[in-house]
C-alpha cells in the first residue's frame, strides 16, 4: 500500500524522532536517517529512507522527480544515521545507468516488494517485479549510493 505524498510531512519527523531515539532498533534495520547540505541555501537537511546495504555501500532509492538527491548529484559527504550511530559517508547519485538501476531496484524490490508502489510497480503473484513496470522505473529512478570516508 502507497501512502498518500501529504502524509510524510507527519511521519517524517516521526520516524526522524524514533531512529535518534533509544528504541531506534526496531525500524533501524531497514531505516536510516540521511542527513545532507542543501546546495543553494547551506542549510542541513535530514530524510528517513529505506536503504540496503551492499559490500561497503549503503543505497536508497527516489523518483527522479523528488527534489532531496539532487544536493549529491557530483558527489556530496553526508551523515548516515545507520542502527543508531551516525556515520559519515561519501553519496553519489546514479540516474543515467537504466541497467544498473535495475539491478539495484531488482535487489531492493526482492528485500522489499512492499516498497514496488513508490515506484509505480506492480508485482507477480510471487512478489517478483512485472518487467513491463520495472523498465518504465528503472528509467524514473535513481540511486543514491554512499561509501563510508
Amino acid at each position: 500500500m502507497k501512502l498518500p505524498e501529504p502524509l510524510f510531512a507527519i511521519i517524517n519527523p516521526i520516524v526522524r524522532f524514533l531512529l535518534r531515539s533509544p528504541i531506534h532498533r526496531f525500524w533501524s534495520g531497514s531505516l536510516m536517517l540521511i542527513t545532507f547540505t542543501g546546495r543553494k541555501s547551506g542549510k542541513s537537511f535530514t530524510t528517513p529512507v529505506r536503504y540496503v546495504c551492499v559490500g561497503d555501500a549503503v543505497r536508497c532509492f527516489s523518483s527522479s522527480q523528488g527534489l532531496w538527491w539532487r544536493n549529491l548529484v557530483g558527489g556530496a559527504e553526508v551523515v548516515l544515521r545507520l542502527r543508531g550511530c551516525d556515520q559519515t559517508h561519501l553519496a553519489s547519485v546514479l540516474r543515467d545507468d537504466p541497467e544498473q538501476i535495475r539491478e539495484a531496484l531488482s535487489h531492493y524490490l526482492a528485500l522489499f516488494p512492499q516498497d514496488a508502489a513508490y515506484h509505480d510497480i506492480r508485482l507477480n503473484k510471487d512478489k517478483s517485479p512485472l518487467a513491463s513496470d520495472l523498465e518504465h522505473a528503472m528509467r524514473n529512478s535513481v540511486v543514491v549510493e554512499a561509501r563510508p570516508v
